[in-house]
């Protein structure tokens, strides 16, 4: 079994390496805890078909992904997405948009970042797991693999991608390109007509749980937590509208799975301090407001 790129890459084609397909140490199974409908493993017989299962553009590995990597991540990357299918119930798997979406195996990596999602080319990349020379003591492959590079951050960037796919192609406003408003870190409410542009509307209602405190008038506690501990330098990347809006994204994931009794680490898990998230009570009041979101989404897809 050959697995290669499936998005092209900017710029001209690229020579493929061809892996031996042999002795593959299955440690995709070690990101998940929780029952598993066996169906979905009959339909995902062969991890290359994880893109026309999900709906995806394709995927992307870097150079130094080798092909048991290869393997195990298109395999993680599948049970990440079933998971994440539970909470969206996006119609036919469609977690793609349409083959909207493509994912990047560290082959995009940005200086500094575990993950991240590229607005321009629709493109989630995960870096790749850690060399054994990054720790201090001998770390066996499956420790590295679990548990360092871009494992976690699938749910967060997702949320990029649902924020800035929605806010561009189906409710779209000129001045005002992402459902979230991006990068602003201005925390006044943008009035939208609730019927005409729903998702937006919604959007806002969260944002203001996030920033305001019930007078709305002053910051909630959650933001006044993160100006405290977030150093100043730093402050302005944890108080943008569309970051605030990821990590609670990914927070609302990681409630509805615990819910269903399931954990899945690749798809979600906490990478930054405990600060910088809601507590389980303030998460409470965003989660009904999520349900009405991803609502007006899946009227969509």
């Amino acid at each position: 079994m050959k697995i290669v790129d499936t998005l092209s890459p900017e710029g001209g084609s690229r020579a493929e390496r061809w892996w031996e397909d042999q002795g593959f140490v299955e440690l995709y199974q070690f990101f998940r805890k929780g029952a598993m409908e066996k169906r979905f493993y009959d339909k995902l017989k062969d991890v290359r078909t994880v893109h026309e299962v999900f709906q995806l553009r394709g995927y992307q590995f870097g150079n130094w992904v080798t092909h048991e990597d290869r393997f195990n991540y298109l395999a993680a990357l599948g049970i990440c997405l079933y998971d994440l299918n539970r909470v969206l119930r996006f119609k036919g798997n469609n977690l793609g948009l349409d083959k909207t979406l493509g994912i990047a195996f560290g082959a995009r990596g940005v200086k500094g970042a575990l993950a991240h999602y590229e607005p321009s080319t629709n493109i989630i990349n995960l870096t790749r797991y850690y060399e054994e020379n990054r720790f201090d003591e001998p770390t066996e492959k499956k420790v590295r693999f679990v548990f360092s590079g871009g494992v976690g951050s699938f749910a967060h960037e997702y949320g990029h991608f649902l924020d800035y796919f929605f806010g561009a192609r189906v409710e779209a406003n000129p001045k005002i390109y992402a459902l979230s408003d991006g990068r602003s870190t201005d925390p006044r409410r943008i009035t939208y007509d609730a019927a005409k542009m729903p998702m937006r509307y919604w959007m806002e209602e969260i944002l203001e749980k996030a920033y305001w405190d019930k007078s709305k008038t002053a910051d909630s506690s959650y933001v006044r937590r993160i100006r405290k501990a977030i150093p100043k330098q730093y402050l302005d990347y944890f108080l943008r509208r569309n970051e605030i809006f990821a990590r609670l994204f990914e927070q609302y994931v990681g409630y509805k799975l615990q819910e269903m009794k399931i954990q899945n680490i690749f798809l979600t898990k906490t990478k930054y301090h405990a600060i910088q998230y809601m507590t389980p009570t303030e998460l409470k009041t965003v989660v009904p407001l999520f349900d009405k979101l991803l609502l007006q989404m899946r009227k969509h897809f």
